[in-house]
């Protein structure tokens, strides 16, 4: 039965991803919210920058329907004769958790509009960190956090904390190439999905379900050649909401899974975590602040190497899928599985760091097609 709720949710929300998109892309034009071609940039032409809104909607929407449903059942017959049979004993556990996905909500709501304001006015990126760091530690305070095997609260919290401010702003980077962000999102919520779903955690499954249909439906808008971006409101809702959800994840069961299961999100987020502090090390290095967009990503420097930006995105999905497989059996691996399963992971990020290396050389050496974009 869950399958098929699995399937309508997402179903709804790629169909609202479908028709919300261009939908956003004309609001877009016609108030001016554009991505203005630049040195540094590859499109010819200005490109919309509301695809945030199109994503933010398709999760928003069909989780209200959803919530409304759970809340009225039980109050008017109509709304009760909706929900089948088989999900009805489901319901009480679904209102129990009712406020934390108000709050979930509510941190969403705020990241997605101190992303809409920089797309339209541009914030400063300290205001824009102070206003993540605030909104993690509202999630904080009204409990939704890590626990782990760590008996301190203080330091539960500050992990947390760390972890979405980090996870925001990796999504948030990684946002440097057409189609980059969302389908890497994809495929790592495609991976807590399943670890969700064969854990009979229901209420992440489903809201997973639901972010990866709107990804999807943007998706098919953004790949290259991109019509529309999905601009800071987008890529930083993407990361915030990856965040809290995996915050939400239960990954050590002790009948079920070994203690080595709590670092499956690093193992499935390692691409844009590596990424993320790649490019901060090479600015820091250079003297920049960390907030200088640039062209020093792993997706620009394979387009250095010769690949297209199709190519090289599809590579980074590619290298997302896999370090994400491998976190799927840490959940059973012993320390001696696990060590090779680390070692696999960092033996696939040496690649990347090889690719890097011989990408920018390549890019010294004055053979850069400059087929790349950096918005990031």
């Amino acid at each position: 039965m869950w399958i098929i709720v699995y399937v309508a949710m997402f179903g709804f929300s790629l169909a609202l991803g479908l028709v919300l998109t261009p939908a956003a892309k004309r609001v877009a034009e016609y108030i001016g919210v554009l991505d203005v071609p630049s040195e540094r940039k590859a499109h010819q032409s200005a490109i919309p920058l509301c695809g945030g809104a199109a994503i933010f909607g398709a999760v928003a929407i069909p989780v209200l329907v959803a919530s409304a449903l759970v809340i009225f059942s039980d109050r008017f017959g109509a709304v009760g004769s909706l929900i089948p049979e088989a999900l009805k004993a489901y319901l009480p556990g679904a209102r129990s958790m009712l406020p934390k996905l108000g709050v979930i909500g509510l941190g969403g709501g705020i990241i997605f509009l101190i992303g809409l304001w920089d797309d339209v006015r541009d914030l400063a990126p300290r205001i824009k960190l102070l206003g993540q760091i605030l909104v993690a530690i509202v999630l904080v305070a009204l409990d939704v956090r890590v626990s782990l095997f760590i008996p301190s609260y203080s330091v539960s919290a500050l992990i947390t904390i760390a972890w979405i401010v980090v996870i925001i702003n990796a999504f948030n980077l990684l946002d440097n190439m057409d189609g980059l962000c969302a389908g890497v999102a994809f495929v790592a919520s495609l991976i807590f999905f399943a670890l969700s779903a064969h854990q009979g955690h229901y209420f992440i499954a489903v809201l997973l379900s639901v972010f990866m249909g709107s990804l999807l439906g943007f998706l098919r808008y953004n790949f290259h050649p991109a019509k529309i971006f999905m601009g800071d409101a987008g890529s930083m809702f993407v990361g915030y909401f990856i965040a809290a959800l995996s915050v939400m994840q239960t990954y050590y069961e002790p009948t079920h899974a070994g203690p080595l299961a709590v670092f499956m999100p690093l193992v499935i987020l390692a691409l844009p975590l590596y990424d993320t502090l790649s490019v901060i090390v090479i600015r820091i290095s250079r003297g920049q602040s960390i907030f200088t967009a640039d062209r020093r990503h792993f997706s620009h420097r394979l387009v250095a190497l010769g690949m297209s930006q199709r190519g090289a995105v599809c590579a980074l999905y590619l290298v997302t899928l896999c370090t994400g497989l491998s976190a799927t059996f840490l959940p059973w691996a012993g320390w001696g599985g696990g060590v090779i399963i680390f070692a696999q992971v960092i033996l696939i990020l040496c690649v990347v760091a090889l690719l890097e290396y011989f990408g920018e050389k390549r890019t010294e050496n004055g053979k850069d097609p400059r087929r790349n974009a950096a918005r990031g």
